[in-house]
C-alpha cells in the first residue's frame, strides 16, 4: 500500500481544526464512527462522489450502450493524534480537505532526507529561487547517488526527494516526499500510531545533514506563521520608500521573444493607463493602497491586439524582496517566502567578497543616459578598447551565437557589461561570461565567416590593435560590469540569488583559466 501522509504543525490544537472550510451548497465529508473494538485515537472523514459518466463515454456511447457504467473517486482521510501531533493519512483525493495553511510544509522532504539511503535515491526536483523560477525534475532508471542527478543543489530549493530507506527501517520499503510523505508500507493501518510516532522522531532529527546539507538553504515559510504578517509589512515599506531596499518587480513568466505590448494592474476598481514598461517606478505608482488590497491585486501582460499573453496572477507575485528580521535573512520569490539560512548567507557573501573589486582600476566613465549598445561604443570610443558588444560569434548551427563580451581592454580585460534591474538580468549577464570563457578555453571552431578557433579570433583582434597579447594572455580576466544607482560597492547591493549564481559562475570562469573581477558603472 502506498499512502500519503501529512503533519499538522503544532497550532493545530483539535481533530476539528483540520478540515479546511467549505463554501455554502458546496459538498462537506462525513464523519464515519470507528469499528467495535478499535481503540485509536483518530477520526475518519471520507468524501463520496455521486457516480458519474466517464469522460469517454460520448464518444464510445454512439457505438454501444454504455449508460449502466458509472465512475465514483470516493476519497477519505484518517486523522491521528499521536505524541501531541495531528497527523492526516490520506487515500484518493482527501488532501483537498486539509486545512492547508496549519500543515508544515517540508515534512515529507525531512523525513525522506533523514530516511534514504544517499546511494539509492530515485528522483529529485528542484526549482531556481528567481523570477523567472525553473523547475526541474530529474529520474534515474537505476537508483543512485545525488551527484549522478546533475542538478545544482547547492544554490537550488530541493523541492522532492525519493530513495530506498536504508537499512534498520522494517515497516516501509521506499519514501518521497516534498510537503506530504509518500510511503510505501505493507502495514495495518492499526499499527500507524507507532509508525507515525516514528516519522515525528524523523522529522525532529537533523541527521539528515550529513547526506543532504543543503536542504536548509531555502525553507518555505507557511502562510499561517505568525512572520509573515511582518514580513509582507516590510514589502508595503519598501514599496513606499524603495530607496535603498533590495524591491524589484519582474515577471515570473517566461516571456522571452512574446509581444508584449503593455502590462494591466486591476483589482480594487481603480482606474490605471496601461504599463509600456515593466520596471518598479512604474509599478508604484499605480499601486494605489497596495498594503489594503494586497490580496486582491492582479496583473495581466497583452499584446498589441489587447489580447492575454499569459493567465492574470497576484501582482505580489511580480515582487523580488529580501529583508532581514531579527537576524534572519527572508526573500520573496513568486509570491512565496523563504527563510535563507544564515550559515549559507555568510557562506555566500564571504565567497562574494573574495572576487576582485576592480571598479578603481577598470575606472569606466559613469552611464548617463542612452542605451547599453550607445554606453558601450562611447566608453571604447573615450578609452580605447576593442568593442565587441553585438559582433557576435558563429558557432554551431545558424542560430547558434556567442557575444564574446562588451570590450576587451590592453590589460587583456574581457569586459561584459549590464544594468542592474533584475536577477533575472544579472543571470544572464553571469551566463554569459561563463559560456564565452568556456569557449575560449577550449578554442571552439566556429562557422562560415567565424571559421576560426574562438580565442584565435579573440587574439587576432588584439594583435592588429596592441600587437602580440602573449604578454597579457596568461593573465586573462573576465571582468562583470554592472550598472547601479545604488550606494556603496557591487558585493553589497546584489540580490542574494544573483550573488548565488555569480558565486557559482565565478567558479566556471575559473575553471576556464579566467581570472574574475567585477566592476561598479556609476548610473
Amino acid at each position: 500500500m502506498r499512502v500519503s501522509i501529512y503533519l499538522f504543525r503544532e497550532e493545530a490544537g483539535d481533530f476539528e481544526d483540520l478540515l479546511r472550510d467549505f463554501p455554502d451548497g458546496a459538498r462537506v465529508p462525513e464523519r464515519r464512527e470507528l469499528s467495535d473494538g478499535v481503540d485509536l485515537d483518530c477520526e475518519i472523514w471520507v468524501m463520496p462522489q455521486e457516480p458519474k459518466p466517464p469522460m469517454w463515454a460520448k464518444y464510445v456511447s454512439p457505438l454501444v450502450e454504455i449508460s449502466d457504467l458509472k465512475n465514483a473517486n470516493a476519497s477519505v482521510v484518517v486523522f491521528f493524534k499521536v505524541s501531541g501531533r495531528f497527523f492526516a493519512v490520506c487515500f484518493g483525493y482527501a488532501h483537498s480537505l486539509l486545512r492547508g495553511e496549519l500543515l508544515e510544509p517540508e515534512f515529507g522532504l525531512r523525513v525522506t532526507a533523514n530516511l534514504a539511503d544517499p546511494l539509492k535515491v530515485a528522483a529529485m526536483q528542484v526549482r531556481t529561487l528567481s523570477e523567472n523560477s525553473r523547475q526541474q525534475r530529474s529520474q534515474t532508471a537505476n537508483k543512485t547517488r545525488v551527484a549522478e542527478f546533475d542538478l545544482e543543489v547547492e544554490r537550488e530549493w530541493l523541492r522532492y526527494l525519493k530513495a530506498d530507506i536504508s537499512g534498520g527501517v522494517d515497516w516501509a520499503s521506499g519514501v518521497g516526499g516534498s510537503q506530504s510523505l509518500s510511503l510505501t508500507t505493507s502495514e495495518d493501518l492499526k499499527n500507524f500510531p507507532e509508525i507515525l510516532s516514528s516519522l515525528l522522531s524523523e522529522f525532529r532529527s537533523d541527521a539528515y545533514k550529513e547526506k543532504f546539507p543543503y536542504i536548509d538553504n531555502f525553507v518555505p515559510i507557511p502562510k499561517g506563521d505568525p512572520v509573515q504578517d511582518e514580513l509582507w509589512e516590510a514589502l508595503i515599506s519598501a514599496i513606499e520608500d524603495p530607496e535603498g531596499r533590495k524591491v524589484g518587480v519582474a515577471c515570473p513568466d517566461d516571456l522571452v521573444g512574446a509581444d508584449v505590448a503593455y502590462w494591466k494592474i486591476f483589482g480594487d476598481r481603480k482606474r490605471r493607463e496601461p504599463i509600456e514598461e515593466l520596471t518598479l517606478q512604474n509599478v508604484i505608482e499605480q499601486l494605489g493602497n497596495f498594503g489594503t488590497n494586497r490580496e486582491k491585486m492582479k496583473i495581466i501582460p497583452l499584446n498589441s491586439s489587447d489580447e492575454a499573453i499569459r493567465t492574470k496572477r497576484n501582482l505580489s507575485d511580480y515582487f523580488v524582496f529580501e529583508v532581514d528580521v531579527a537576524g534572519e535573512t527572508y526573500a520573496l520569490c513568486l509570491g512565496q517566502w523563504f527563510r535563507i539560512s544564515s550559515d549559507y548567507v555568510r557562506e555566500i557573501n564571504a565567497r562574494v567578497a573574495e572576487l576582485d573589486d576592480v571598479t578603481a582600476s577598470l575606472n569606466l566613465p559613469a552611464w548617463r543616459k542612452g542605451s547599453e549598445g550607445e554606453y558601450n561604443l562611447a566608453t571604447c570610443q573615450a578609452q580605447g578598447h576593442i568593442h565587441l558588444d553585438a559582433k557576435n560569434f558563429m558557432i554551431g548551427g545558424p542560430h547558434q551565437k556567442v557575444e564574446v563580451c562588451d570590450f576587451i581592454t590592453r590589460e587583456y580585460d574581457f569586459v561584459c557589461v549590464k544594468k542592474m534591474e533584475d536577477s533575472a538580468t544579472m543571470s544572464h549577464l553571469f551566463s554569459q561570461a561563463a559560456v564565452s570563457a568556456d569557449l575560449y578555453s577550449v578554442n571552439a571552431v566556429g562557422r562560415g565567416v567565424s571559421s576560426v578557433g574562438y580565442a584565435d579570433n579573440v587574439k587576432s583582434l588584439y594583435r592588429d590593435k596592441w600587437g602580440s597579447p602573449d604578454s597579457v594572455e596568461g593573465n586573462r580576466r573576465m571582468v562583470l560590469a554592472i550598472a547601479t544607482d545604488k550606494p556603496g560597492p557591487i558585493s553589497k547591493s546584489l540580490f542574494f540569488f544573483s550573488k548565488v549564481n555569480l558565486v557559482q559562475r565565478a567558479a566556471d570562469l575559473r575553471k576556464s583559466g579566467f581570472r574574475v573581477g567585477i566592476a561598479k558603472i556609476r548610473r
